[in-house]
């Protein structure tokens, strides 16, 4: 009888880096930044996120999921199934800031799932000599065998359109506001807290490749977070550069998923009679620290316009047109724990999340048009974790794309 694999078909965790990481910070080296009293922020961005690899415990690339070895019940190697998986997530997130008090600013981010793709593209190397069949099982005849035992071949999976995800509650206080000596010197240090509600939708248990958009199951960064930032803007060449460095504390708090049941897929989803029919999941804490640096390309000419009620002199204050921004951040993964009525269920997939670290890095471009009297910033973004290699996470990379616009009703 074919044996169901424990974690290595968890096609599920194809997407679980898709992404991506979408409402941390944007790649510019601005930690402390708040908005003016009274003074809203709607910001728009769509992202395109890409995966077909992971890290694996010893910091090689590889498959984002483990080949499966299939035997004969007491004989020979039937074939080796390898997924080349691809995972691709379509997700825009609207984010709304209010500025309470100069130094004190409230964030709400609402991302949603716009359509997920995943293709398991499932390779056969084919295995021992059968007598029976005078040759080596195909893929063809693998599946056709599956099949006569009610297991159809995983194809590819479209789904989560329009799906919510975890909702973002923000906060940012920076208390350098309280130190002229700093602010003299072109310095601010701020102090960021985040909580995600449990607003996203959850995978389907009994679809091998079906992806949920819950924090855990996208693991761009934890339920509950603070972030450490400190800013340094070189006053002396017109602010034309910002370094920026903070650390941060992640904690992703535990989850409880329904067990699959194997009513789609017998031969390999079904864990329900040994596993319960829930399990839990506390995917580990994140640490990390990160390093950022703005550049001003353009600065553009301050024109006296309706935005600042024809003050060439408020126009000066205005952000530059031009800017690029760079950012690394190392984010250690702690280990994560599984619970459930298998020990032995719970270990192969701990396995799978064990401690590990990513190495992001993103490139931003903004545009920002306030100058020239449209309220509006344009920003194109760059973010990777494919070029510096990881341990026990996934390579994601995302394309997004947005806009900021900014509102004062009073």
């Amino acid at each position: 009888m074919m044996r169901p694999p424990l974690a290595p078909m968890r096609i599920t965790a194809v997407s679980l880096a898709a992404a991506l990481l979408l409402l941390s910070g944007p790649a510019r080296a601005q930690f402390t930044e708040t908005l003016p009293k009274h003074t809203w922020m709607l910001e728009v961005a769509h992202n395109h996120s890409i995966l077909t690899n992971a890290y694996n415990n010893k910091g090689k690339k590889t498959e984002l999921l483990e080949r499966m070895d299939r035997y004969d019940p007491g004989g020979g190697l039937q074939g080796i199934i390898i997924p080349k998986a691809r995972a691709e997530y379509e997700i825009t997130v609207i984010q709304l800031r209010y500025g309470i008090l100069d130094y004190l600013t409230a964030v709400v981010g609402i991302p949603i799932v716009a359509r997920t793709t995943v293709t398991p593209d499932l390779q056969w190397v084919q295995g021992d000599y059968q007598w029976p069949l005078g040759r080596a099982y195909s893929a063809d005849d693998f599946w056709q065998w599956a099949a006569s035992m009610g297991q159809p071949k995983p194809g590819r999976w479209v789904g989560n359109k329009g799906v919510l995800s975890d909702i973002v509650l923000a906060l940012r206080y920076r208390f350098s506001d309280h130190l002229p000596r700093l602010k003299k010197y072109g310095v601010g240090v701020a102090l960021t807290g985040y909580y995600a509600l449990p607003t996203g939708a959850k995978k389907d248990p009994d679809l091998l490749t079906s992806s949920g958009a819950t924090s855990w199951e996208l693991h761009f960064q934890g339920d509950l977070g603070f972030h450490l930032g400190v800013d340094k803007t070189f006053l002396s060449i017109d602010k034309r550069i910002t370094l920026g460095f903070e650390v941060f504390y992640q904690a992703m708090l535990p989850h409880r998923f329904d067990t699959p049941r194997g009513t789609v897929n017998p031969l390999l989803l079904n864990y329900e009679p040994f596993v319960g029919k829930t399990y839990q999941v506390d995917g580990g804490d994140f640490f990390g620290a990160s390093f950022a640096a703005s550049f001003v390309l353009w600065k553009g000419k301050a024109k006296a316009t309706w935005l600042t009620k024809g003050s060439a002199e408020q126009a000066e204050k205005l952000p530059p047109m031009l800017t690029f921004s760079f950012q690394y951040t190392f984010t250690y993964l702690g280990q994560s724990d599984w619970s459930s009525n298998s020990d032995l269920w719970d270990w192969s997939n701990e396995k799978m999340w064990r401690p590990g670290y990513k190495n992001t890095l993103t490139f931003q471009l903004m545009l920002s048009l306030l100058r020239v009297g449209v309220p509006a910033q344009l920003f194109f973004r760059y973010r990777t974790l494919s070029l510096i290699p990881g341990k026990n996470c996934r390579a994601a990379d995302v394309i997004a794309g947005g806009i900021r616009v900014p509102l004062k009703f009073w």
